[in-house]
C-alpha cells in the first residue's frame, strides 16, 4: 500500500485487499496505515521503517506492526510493550544491498539474537527490498536474493523455528519468476495495481490488469487564439496560426506534470488525440483543432479509452518522464475516486 496505494487510495484498496482475504498490508506511510485502520480494517498492517523512537507509542495505538532495523527504535519498542504489558510483533528489515534502510546483511544474524533477547518483542517476520527494471539489476537482485535467503535460514536455526514472514518477493523478482520457494511470503506492489516494475513491459503479459481504468475531467473553458497572438514561448511573432484551445482543471497539484520531452504529451477528446500546450499547478491547456466544436463540459480523457484511441498509464508516465506508470502515479492526488468491481 505505498505512497497512498500507488495514488489508487490506500483505506478503500486496503479494505478490499481484506475481503479478498490477503494476510496482512504494509506501507512506509504511517497517516496510509491509520487510514486503512479508520476505515475498519482489522488485518495486521506491517509499517515499513518510518517512526522515529518517540513515535511508537502511536503506532502501538494504531495496533500496527513496528519494523526494526536499528538499536534505537528496538529499545523504543521493548520499552512500549513493558509500558502497555504486551508482547509487540516486530518484522526485521535487512538491506540486502540497496544502500538504504536495514541492517546489514552480514549482521543480520546478531541483530536477530538482539531482537530475541529484548523484552516483550516477538520476531514475527523479516524482509528486504531487492528492486530492478533491467538485465543487470535482474542479476543483482538474483545475487542478493541468494544471499538474503541464506540470513534467513541461519537465524531459523539459531531460534530453533521458522519465521512465520520472510519475503524477499516484491513485484519485480514476482514477474521474472525468480526461484524464492526458500521465503514463506510475498509483498507484490506494483503488480498489484496492473503495473509492471520492468521497463518497458506491461503487467498484462504476464496476467495482471489495471487498477486504474480510466481518469478524466471535464473541459471548463473552450476559446479561440488568433495567428500573432503573443503567448508564452511563441516567440516575436506570435502564435503561427490560428488554434481552438481548451482549459481542464487538473494540473500539478494533482500530480500531472508538463511533458519534459520534444514529443508533446496529449489527451483524448471524441476519440481524437489533443496535444497538451500548458500545465500549471491546478490547470492543463489542449489543443482541441481536431474537434474545433468541442464544448465546454465535454469530456477529456487522460488515462483510458475513447473510441478508437487509449492513453495507457504506462504511456502518460512516458510523456511525463516518469520512470515507470506506477512512480506517476505516486503524485496522483487531489482527484474524486470512484471504485467498481469488475470480474
Amino acid at each position: 500500500m505505498k505512497a497512498n496505494a500507488y495514488g489508487h487510495g490506500a483505506a478503500a484498496v486496503g479494505r478490499h485487499l481484506e475481503s479478498l482475504g490477503v494476510d496482512g498490508l504494509a506501507t512506509a506511510n504511517v497517516d496510509d496505515a491509520v487510514a486503512i485502520r479508520r476505515a475498519g480494517a482489522v488485518l495486521p498492517i506491517l509499517l515499513y521503517g518510518a517512526q522515529l523512537p518517540a513515535g511508537t507509542e502511536y503506532l502501538v495505538r494504531h495496533n500496527l506492526t513496528p519494523t526494526v532495523y536499528c538499536a534505537e527504535n528496538l529499545t523504543a519498542i521493548s520499552g512500549s510493550a513493558a509500558t502497555n504489558g504486551r508482547t509487540i510483533n516486530v518484522h526485521m528489515k535487512v538491506d540486502a544491498g540497496m544502500g538504504r534502510l536495514g541492517v546489514r546483511l552480514d549482521e543480520g544474524v546478531a541483530f536477530a539474537r538482539q531482537i530475541a533477547a529484548s523484552p516483550g518483542i516477538h520476531l514475527e517476520g523479516i524482509y528486504t527490498h531487492i528492486p530492478f527494471s533491467d538485465a543487470v539489476g535482474a542479476a543483482w537482485s538474483q545475487r542478493r536474493l541468494t544471499a538474503f535467503t541464506e540470513v534467513v535460514r541461519a537465524i531459523e536455526a539459531e531460534r530453533g523455528a521458522p519465521i512465520d514472514f520472510a519475503q524477499a518477493a516484491a513485484s519485480s523478482v514476482i514477474s521474472q519468476d525468480f526461484d524464492s520457494s526458500g521465503l514463506s511470503t510475498i509483498a507484490p506492489g506494483h503488480l498489484t495495481f496492473g503495473l509492471h516494475p520492468m521497463s518497458d513491459n506491461r503487467a498484462e503479459t504476464v496476467g495482471f490488469r489495471k487498477a486504474l481504468t480510466s481518469l478524466q475531467a471535464a473541459l471548463i473553458q473552450v476559446s479561440s487564439r488568433r495567428c500573432g497572438d503573443d503567448l508564452p514561448g511563441t516567440g516575436p511573432e506570435g502564435l503561427a496560426e490560428a488554434s481552438t484551445v481548451g482549459v481542464i482543471l487538473l494540473g500539478m497539484d494533482n500530480g500531472y506534470r508538463p511533458s519534459p520531452g520534444a514529443s508533446p504529451a496529449y489527451m483524448l477528446v471524441r476519440g481524437h488525440r489533443c496535444p497538451v500546450l500548458s500545465v500549471s499547478a491546478e490547470y492543463s491547456v489542449i489543443n482541441l483543432d481536431a474537434v474545433p466544436d468541442a464544448t465546454v463540459g465535454e469530456t477529456v480523457t487522460i488515462v483510458g479509452r475513447d473510441g478508437d484511441e487509449e492513453l495507457a498509464v504506462e504511456t502518460v508516465a512516458q510523456q511525463m518522464g516518469a520512470p515507470s506508470a506506477a512512480y506517476w502515479m505516486l503524485g496522483l492526488k487531489s482527484v474524486p475516486y470512484r471504485y467498481t468491481l469488475t470480474e
